[in-house]
């Protein structure tokens, strides 16, 4: 077959795709989530402070520092993607998300170095946000790009998937590394390990992409001439782009930021810093969660392809807005009677509703842009919704905690930002993902004259 011709990847092929895709992005997101599980030990020694609230609070900042770094990620890569590639833009932002991880468990800390740490650590900090904000786009357009049309749900869902699976190696390497270590040890160099592991890991998924062939679009809108001399350019002054961008960030994005954020991220802040437990078994009853949740994407994703993304998602949307409350309520309650089985399965609740709205998400928005352009318009229609309704979510979360005495306002707050993102689903979603469907949009270049 030649692959350089608009016909379908053979199912070898396709699973040779998605391998590569879905290493690099379950690889960065471990690296962005190590970060996450190491939240109270990075804050006691690069951020320390006599008010524990004001601490915690530094060290959740930091997390949402990294993600006003993303859109420039997509500024940079975006557009790379669009003019000379996807697959040597992914090999790039792989590389330097690799770089920057390594770099976080080389710094020295505040004892050590004074102010420079903790200065250090956010320059890292958004060099890992200005990666992943353009290795995700170029991973997925990949796929998508590939993948049969009545597919394409399913098989981009496996990279929403394996980004879990990121998240549950950040955890289990963590947790393993808490309990075989003391505290001493742990404190002293035990925390550096989970970083300067993936550098070894990140260099073997750099070979392994350098070997990739590029998409057939691709191919074809470069020997016919047809690539756009400035994707940012011509993303921003479209119409029809700006119009998809406002209905994925304040739509499918929004509620995807929202539950996944809550869910799973605010889920380890809301166990160790306001339910007080303790940070290992916080950890474990979290990756139980992400167990059950994984397998899932591709059956959402899949169900999706038969009856629609956007009602996908709007379902999701839904159940997730009905069960949080209950569900983090069942969770204090639990974790005071120590029954962490309990609090495993509720966790696990959410985060299968949670992938019941992401999984469909990334053929959605990548289907909504021309092929042009169609990685610059996906990053930074994900990239300004992760922003606007997931970055800070932590950090505001706890600090509705913190200020009002109620452990469930962060939840509450969750809950209401989802409100704009359920309606615009609805309103606009649906139309949008009948529209964006059309095989001429996926797969065939805009000629000049139209």
């Amino acid at each position: 077959m030649d692959m350089h011709q608009n016909q379908p990847a053979t199912l070898r092929q396709m699973l040779k795709i998605i391998t590569t895709s879905s290493l690099g992005t379950m690889l960065e997101y471990y690296d962005f989530f190590v970060y996450v599980a190491l939240t109270g030990t990075l804050t006691q020694l690069f951020l320390p402070s006599q008010n524990k609230t004001v601490a915690s609070l530094a060290g959740v900042a930091t997390f949402g520092i990294a993600f006003l770094a993303r859109p420039l990620g997509t500024i940079i890569f975006g557009p790379m993607s669009d003019r000379i590639g996807r697959k040597r833009t992914f090999v790039v932002t792989l590389a330097l998300m690799g770089i920057a991880t390594v770099g976080i468990g080389c710094l020295p800390t505040y004892a050590e170095a004074g102010v420079f740490a903790p200065i250090a650590l956010l320059i890292l900090r958004i060099a890992q946000g200005v990666a992943l904000g353009g290795e995700y786009g170029s991973a997925v357009v990949y796929v998508v790009e590939y993948a049969p049309a009545g597919k394409r749900g399913m098989l981009t869902s496996v990279l929403q998937s394996t980004a879990s699976i990121g998240l549950l190696l950040a955890l289990a390497i963590v947790s393993i590394l808490k309990l075989t270590l003391d505290a001493h040890a742990f404190a002293s160099w035990g925390w550096r390990v989970p970083f300067l592991i993936s550098a070894p890991i990140v260099a073997i998924a750099t070979l392994i992409r350098l070997g990739m062939k590029e998409t057939p679009v691709f191919v074809e809108m470069k020997q016919s001439g047809r690539l756009s001399k400035s994707p940012l350019a011509e993303t921003l002054t479209s119409t029809t782009s700006w119009k998809s961008i406002l209905v994925a960030m304040f739509g499918a994005q929004g509620g995807t930021s929202v539950s996944l954020y809550t869910s799973i991220v605010y889920m380890l802040y809301f166990l160790q810093n306001v339910l007080k437990v303790e940070p290992t078994r916080a950890s474990l009853c979290l990756a139980v969660g992400i167990v059950v949740a994984a397998p899932m994407y591709p059956v959402f994703g899949s169900l999706s392809d038969r009856i629609g993304r956007a009602r996908v998602m709007f379902i999701g949307m839904l159940l997730w807005m009905a069960c949080a409350y209950p569900v983090f309520a069942g969770i204090r309650a639990s974790a005071l009677d120590a029954s962490w089985a309990m609090v495993s399965l509720l966790i696990a609740v959410l985060a299968v509703l949670t992938a019941l709205i992401m999984a469909p998400l990334p053929a959605f928005i990548a289907e909504c842009f021309p092929p042009q352009s169609r990685t610059t318009g996906f990053g930074l229609a994900q990239q300004l919704g992760n922003i606007l309704f997931g970055g800070f979510l932590p950090l505001i979360s706890l600090s509705l905690v913190a200020l009002t005495g109620n452990q469930l306002a962060g939840v509450a707050y969750s809950i209401a930002s989802l409100l704009p993102c359920l309606a615009v689903t609805f309103f606009w979603g649906f139309k949008q993902d009948r529209a964006s469907r059309r095989p001429v949009l996926m797969n065939a270049p805009v000629s000049a004259g139209k």
